[in-house]
């Protein structure tokens, strides 16, 4: 039963989601392992309990912190469909606690720093009304610099919400477009006097050449002094604050891995390795041996 949920559940992910094959691929290893190790195959039959046994073994197996996350969030996300589908009706996820994300390693902003930093370019000039949208675009939609500076208008899909990307290795995706991306980029456009030399570049020179990147970096420069903000931001601070905050938030990490065009998922990976406090924290938590300790005690 579980299983042909899980193909199921392939099924929406590349009808409805339209996944790549090589995110499937991995969906379905994740999804069988789980499966595999249950001694139910009942959907019903999944518990609190048994969230807890599974997640407790693959911290206490050799596999690296990030494939654990990677796992977790995997059948985490299979759980939600399944209540979205109303085959659970409760969902035995719920209640563990996420892997934390490692701090520093790649760095990044806090969503009030990338905030301060935002807030603090002054959209009064037209000058300012472009930097604003650099950034809220940077951060809002996890773009690289060479991805920013080679955007064109024709890019922007705004009732559809989100931006025609070319990445690396001449590889096309779509980036979401948020709410405050979006507003930022509607008035930036609303008050233009002119097209950048009608170059086609959202963000061109007089010369209707894209944008600089030493230019890029002192717009962050000036933002970030004026916010008062003292450790060293780049403009993919902005790029890592973006994925690092999805995946912090709950999100999916091979939906992140395709928003920000990442062609191998270990690639993403780096921003969700559990760190040391949370596996000690699951092992006393749920370890049999650690659990009769704390009753004789």
């Amino acid at each position: 039963m579980l299983g042909q949920l899980v193909e199921d559940y392939l099924q929406y992910l590349k009808l409805e989601r339209g996944l790549a094959t090589n995110t499937l691929t991995s969906y379905r290893r994740d999804l069988l392992e789980f499966v595999a190790s249950l001694k139910v195959q009942e959907p019903s039959k999944l518990t609190p309990r048994l969230a807890q046994d599974y997640v407790s073994r693959l911290i206490g197996s050799s596999l690296k912190p990030a494939t654990i996350a990677r796992k977790i969030s995997s059948v985490k996300q299979f759980a939600v469909w399944l209540g979205e589908s109303g085959t659970l009706k409760q969902n035995p996820f719920a209640g563990l606690s996420a892997p934390r994300i490692a701090r520093y390693h790649p760095p990044y902003l806090s969503p009030g720093e990338v905030a301060q930093i935002i807030d603090a370019i002054d959209t009064k000039t037209p000058t300012g009304r472009r930097d604003r949208t650099m950034l809220e675009l940077l951060y809002g939609s996890g773009l690289r610099v060479s991805e920013l500076l080679n955007l064109r208008t024709s890019d922007i899909e705004f009732e559809a919400g989100f931006l025609r990307i070319v990445g690396k290795g001449n590889k096309q995706r779509l980036a979401p477009l948020g709410g405050p991306a979006a507003s930022a980029l509607h008035t930036y456009l609303d008050n233009q006097s002119k097209p950048e030399a009608d170059s086609g570049y959202l963000f061109a020179n007089r010369l209707g050449r894209p944008f600089s990147r030493p230019g890029l970096w002192k717009i962050i420069k000036r933002a970030v002094t004026k916010a008062g903000i003292a450790k060293p931001v780049s403009p993919h601070t902005f790029r890592h604050s973006f994925a690092t905050h999805l995946l912090e938030g709950g999100a999916d990490l091979r939906v992140v891995q395709e928003m920000l065009g990442h062609a191998d998922i270990s690639t993403t990976q780096i921003y969700t390795t559990v760190d040391r406090e949370y596996l000690i924290a699951e092992h006393k938590k749920y370890h049999p041996r650690e659990l009769a300790g704390t009753k004789d005690g």
